[in-house]
């Protein structure tokens, strides 16, 4: 079962049933995704699949140390200075972006009521608002918005 639901999506929106699935199916998919960014964590549906990306962790960050390694290893024998430099500094972030998403998997959550509601404002907004400009309103954010409903369950990660 998904985070949100398409019914769920359909009903918070206040579509038909007939309303077409391709033109909620990318709103429900980029809620998720901003949830989960804002939180810093991945979100699950169960703690059943928590567990199982928690188990995933060694050999995540395994693969990614050996990409790294071998990026490195191959970039020695790069001539130029300038392209060595890039191709080390690709690994870097590579392996950074790896690490960074293994963490969020062991620092996932379990999808709550809290969750799902932000997710749900944000379909909501996403759906009301099908464009960058506003014209003839004055748009401001609500204080009580889906960040307030994520904030508790945020992990913020320093640099």
């Amino acid at each position: 079962m998904p985070i949100v639901s398409i019914a769920q999506a359909r009903s918070h929106v206040r579509v038909e049933a007939d309303y077409p699935e391709e033109q909620l199916q990318p709103a429900i998919a980029g809620a998720v995704d901003a949830a989960q960014a804002y939180l810093n964590r991945r979100v699950y549906e169960d703690s059943a699949k928590l567990a199982q990306a928690r188990a995933g962790y060694p050999a995540a960050v395994k693969a990614a140390a050996i990409a790294r390694d071998q990026a490195l290893a191959d970039a020695v024998f790069i001539l130029d200075r300038e392209e060595r430099t890039a191709a080390i500094r690709v690994a870097a972030v590579a392996f950074g972006e790896a690490t960074a998403e293994a963490d969020a998997c062991i620092h996932g959550v379990v999808v709550n009521p809290s969750i799902v509601t932000a997710v749900l404002l944000t379909i909501g907004h996403l759906y009301a608002n099908r464009s960058d400009v506003v014209v003839g309103a004055q748009a401001i954010e609500l204080p009580n918005g889906a960040k307030s409903l994520l904030r508790p369950y945020r992990r913020v990660m320093m640099p």
